[in-house]
């Protein structure tokens, strides 16, 4: 049930323009210390959008490209919610400014945050709207949690490797999925991240994968410090979202 990263020969990201909405207006590496190494920096990705853009088309792709995934018709750039959850310090908020392309020194004091960005993957444009929402109610924002739970067109669980609470945690955030999605087959992707901190390390790789069997769910693991497995992370979600849109088709 390992998330396939497709690292070789794959085709690489193709950025648009990006920035979060504030909420007030809308919404191993073997033998590393537990220390957070330096963030590389990323460049800033920088239009506004919409929680509820509405359907558009892409423009067409280059002959010869094509998706085992695609759509039918082949016309839609599909737009999807893809809601991140997890205990707080997990390293929710990091993952998705990688995603968004923000740097480190613009995160302070920045829970809360939707972006959205278009990836280009095995040739075919995806648009993710990625919610690190999950715990804006304690900050007075306008998403309770139980809207989290039910909003998304794919969720991401997040825990800490370093830290087997919040393995458990997300365990019974599985649960709550389960709950509140019966009749849905929703992609969910457990998320082992700060995988840098492998002398730290409380829950194993085997863990991670076992629980992932247990539940019905993809798994992979990352860490936001160095950019390990982030950009493989996104990509597997739009697959995963890909391959449930042509089942129901």
């Amino acid at each position: 049930m390992t998330l396939n990263t497709q690292q070789e020969a794959k085709t690489p990201l193709r950025r648009r323009a990006s920035t979060p909405l504030p909420l007030s207006s809308r919404g191993n590496q073997p033998g590393r210390l537990c220390t957070a190494a330096p963030q590389s920096q990323h460049p800033r990705l920088g239009q506004s959008v919409s929680l509820n853009p509405p359907s558009r088309k892409p423009s067409p792709a280059p002959d010869g490209w094509s998706s085992e995934s695609s759509d039918s018709e082949g016309s839609w750039e599909a737009l999807y919610r893809v809601v991140l959850l997890g205990d707080p310090g997990v390293g929710k908020t990091s993952l998705a400014s990688l995603f968004a392309g923000k740097q480190e020194r613009d995160l302070h004091e920045q829970l809360g945050d939707v972006y959205e960005r278009t990836l280009t993957v095995d040739g075919e444009d995806t648009t993710l709207v990625v919610m690190d929402t999950w715990e804006a109610e304690k900050l007075g924002g306008s998403w309770s949690q139980e809207s989290c739970l039910q909003v998304g067109s794919a969720y991401v669980i997040v825990y800490s490797i370093a830290d087997r609470g919040s393995f458990e945690s997300a365990s019974e955030l599985r649960i709550q999925l389960r709950r509140t999605h019966r009749a849905d087959h929703v992609p969910i992707i457990l998320v082992g991240n700060k995988a840098d901190l492998a002398r730290c390390r409380e829950v194993s790789v085997e863990e991670g994968r076992a629980c992932a069997v247990v539940f019905d769910c993809k798994f992979i693991e990352t860490s936001a410090t160095l950019q390990h497995n982030v950009a493989e992370l996104f990509e597997g979600v739009v697959r995963q979202l890909r391959l449930r849109r042509r089942d129901s088709a």
